[in-house]
Order: structure tokens, then C-alpha cells, then sequence
């Protein structure tokens, strides 16, 4: 066995704790030495990458793997290389190469499964992802990318199955928790948990607005395009609150007709884009129940668009509306729609979203003392090919007398 080179050993620990000059010293000397050690050329590579020199980074690899053609962790890398450079056959080859040299290696069947994904090979995708939780069972993000595509291609069962594993080896985890009780109808929640929430949408955050796009999202125009008419060609532009604001899609089509535009969401990463938009005059990163509460009396108009499709019982955030609410305010809403005979009030569907039945959102709105204007189906989206029905209700907060 060769002794480790200590420049090198040295060059790898520095780069490991971000002292990337160091590391760029250390690895240059390592490569003046000796221009064909296959380990600095990897190593360089990666440190090239890191710096945005994608086209330098494969080149060194690639030499690096010229030399070493058996270094499965130098494949993985080029291919996530490759990925990012939108170079997703050679990457899917990069990664097939090291599933044949280290097929204990979870981490190259997730990555090729995910690639096979993208590619639209969900068969292949799937056993790809399977083969990556059998390697290594505690591959959680193996899990959730296994049970997304088994919803996606309709498996519901095999889906179900999946994050029923995930919870059992890891019960604290708040995505298989909510994704469990929504594939299995077991201790189903009466809302999201705060955390599955501020997860999901931080990671989907980069693609948020493109993914809506695909699926002909239309709440923020329903909900804009409503409240234009509520204030009928009015001049009086209320103070808004925009509960549950994301990106910010509704801010442009909110902006003309507020004098004052507020929007709070859970997600950091969403507030950050929608921060982007320069529409809002106020953005808070915050749960929006406790948010509303906290501003009692401060609206005159409070929207939420698919806001409340991670809310069961809508008696909480209803309630926290009015008390954010002037008397006579607005308060305007999209939720998924349950079927009138449905047996249920709501029900947390497998996509793990809530629906609601129409008669119950009446209720629960007459409840929490609002006057119910108008309460009708809407076209929301498209869902797996399907259209999405979903309800728009427009009520006003009740005077008292």
C-alpha cells in the first residue's frame, strides 16, 4: 500500500473546510510534481466546480478517470457535473458506469433514477430508486423521490407502501408523516404541520413559478380578477394582505389595486423570490394564522390563493382572518373541491393537499362571522392530466349590530 501524499492529505482538508486557495495551492503543487496523479485531477476538478469552471471541472475528470477509469466517486461526480451542465444522457452514462463499478453505492442508483426520471423512463426510474433504498435503507431522500413518481404514474399502492417505510425509519420526519396519513388515510391530521410546509415549499421554491406555469395555475388571476370586480371601479384601494404569498404571483396583479400590500408566508426561500418582485410593501416569513392574530384590525381585504389547501379544518385560519379584519373587510379564497355528497367535510387527498366540501366552507365561514358572498367552482389548475375543480369564496366580515 503507497503512503498517503501529505501535500495532498493536507490540499483535501483544506478544501473540505472552505480554505479553497489553500486547497488550490496544495493540489497545483501535488500536479507539478506529479501531472498525472488521477486523485489531484479529481479533486481539482471538484474545487474547479465549486469555483463556476464547469468546463475546467470536466476536463480534469475526465483525465482523472482516464487514468483511473475504476474511481466510481469520480464517475458520480462527473455525472452530477454533467446534470448541472443539462448534459443528461452522458450524465445517465456516467452514473450507469457506477452502478457497474461500486453497485453498493445508493447514492449513484438515486442519482441515475432521478435522471431516468427527468427522461421520462419512469419504469426504469422506478426500480433505479428501489435498488437505492435497498443498498441503503436509511437513503431517506430515496423515499421521497420513489414515492412522488409512484403518484405520479398512478401506483397508488406501491406509493402508500413507500412512505409507510420512510415513516417507519424515520418517525420524527415531517414530510413522511404528512405524505403517510395522506397515502393511507391513518391519523390523518386537521392541518399541515408548520415544518412539512416550510420544507416543501423551500425546496421547491427555484422552481415554483415554472411548475405552476406547466399546470395552467390560474387562482392568482381568479382571485385578482375577483376582488377587481368586488371594488366595482372604485378609486378606494384597500390595505391588503396576500396570506399565504409564496413567490409572490399574486403581487403584480394585487399591486394596482392596493395602497398597501402585505404578503406572509412559512417558506423563507418563496419569501425571497416573491422579495424579488419589488411588489409588496411588507414581506414576513411567519405562520399565517399567528400572523393574523398578531394584526388585529389591520385589513381591509385578506386573500389567500391555495393558501388553505394545507389546511383540514378551516375554523382556525378563518377565525385568525377575522380577527385581521376591519368590519365590512374582504376575505377571498381558493380551496380544492370535495363532491357536495362527499361523506366528509374535508379530506387530505394522496397528493397531500386538503379538499374541501362546499357546504362546509359555507358553514365554516358563517361561523366565524362572515357573511358569505358568493361561493363557486373554479377551475384551478391541471392535476395528472386532469383538470383541477376547486372552489373560490368570497365573503365579508359581518358588522356587528
Amino acid at each position: 500500500m503507497s503512503t498517503p501524499d501529505p501535500v495532498l492529505t493536507a490540499a483535501v482538508a483544506a478544501h473540505q473546510a472552505g480554505r479553497l486557495q489553500e486547497a488550490i495551492d496544495g493540489y497545483e503543487a501535488v500536479l507539478t510534481k506529479r501531472p498525472d496523479d488521477p486523485d489531484a485531477l479529481h479533486f481539482f476538478g471538484m474545487l474547479h466546480f465549486q469555483l463556476g469552471r464547469g468546463i475546467d471541472a470536466v476536463r480534469l475528470i475526465g483525465r482523472s478517470l482516464d487514468l483511473l477509469p475504476t474511481n466510481p466517486y469520480a464517475w458520480n461526480n462527473l455525472g452530477n457535473i454533467l446534470v448541472f451542465q443539462d448534459k443528461f444522457k452522458e450524465a445517465r452514462e456516467a452514473y450507469r458506469r457506477v452502478t457497474v463499478l461500486a453497485p453498493q453505492m445508493a447514492e449513484a442508483w438515486f442519482n441515475l433514477g432521478v435522471s431516468l426520471r427527468d427522461a421520462g423512463e419512469f419504469e426504469a426510474a422506478v426500480n433505479h430508486l428501489y435498488e437505492a433504498i435497498r443498498q441503503q435503507p436509511s437513503f431517506m431522500r430515496a423515499y421521497e423521490s420513489l414515492g412522488q413518481l409512484l403518484y405520479r404514474v398512478g401506483d397508488f399502492e406501491r406509493a402508500a407502501q413507500v412512505y409507510r417505510d420512510w415513516l417507519a425509519r424515520d418517525p420524527d420526519n415531517s414530510v413522511a408523516r404528512h405524505m403517510a396519513a395522506a397515502t393511507s388515510g391513518i391519523d390523518v391530521p386537521t392541518r399541515a404541520d408548520s415544518d412539512y410546509v416550510a420544507k416543501l415549499f423551500d425546496k421547491y421554491a427555484r422552481h415554483f413559478d415554472m411548475n405552476l406555469k406547466e399546470l395552467g395555475y390560474r387562482a392568482p388571476e381568479v382571485i385578482a380578477s375577483t376582488l377587481a370586480h368586488c371594488l366595482d371601479g372604485s378609486s378606494f384601494k384597500p390595505v391588503v394582505l396576500d396570506a399565504g404569498c409564496g413567490t409572490g404571483l399574486c403581487g403584480p396583479l394585487l399591486r394596482p389595486l392596493s395602497t398597501t400590500l402585505i404578503g406572509v408566508d412559512l417558506s423563507p426561500k418563496m419569501v425571497d423570490l416573491a422579495r424579488e418582485r419589488g411588489t409588496y410593501d411588507e414581506l414576513v416569513v411567519a405562520d399565517l394564522c399567528s400572523f393574523m392574530r398578531s394584526r388585529p384590525l389591520a385589513f381591509e381585504v385578506v386573500v389567500a390563493a391555495d393558501t388553505y389547501e394545507y389546511f383540514g379544518d378551516l375554523k382556525e385560519v378563518n377565525e385568525a382572518a377575522a380577527m385581521a379584519l376591519q368590519p365590512g373587510g374582504l376575505y377571498l379564497f381558493t380551496v380544492e373541491a370535495l363532491p357536495e355528497d362527499a361523506n366528509k367535510d374535508y379530506e387530505l387527498l394522496m397528493h397531500g393537499r386538503y379538499a374541501h366540501r362546499r357546504g362546509y366552507v359555507e358553514q365554516s365561514l358563517l361561523d366565524t362571522g362572515f357573511d358569505v358572498i358568493d361561493l363557486r367552482l373554479e377551475v384551478l389548475r391541471a392535476e395528472r392530466m386532469q383538470d383541477v375543480a376547486g372552489l373560490l369564496a368570497i365573503a365579508r366580515k359581518r358588522v356587528q349590530q
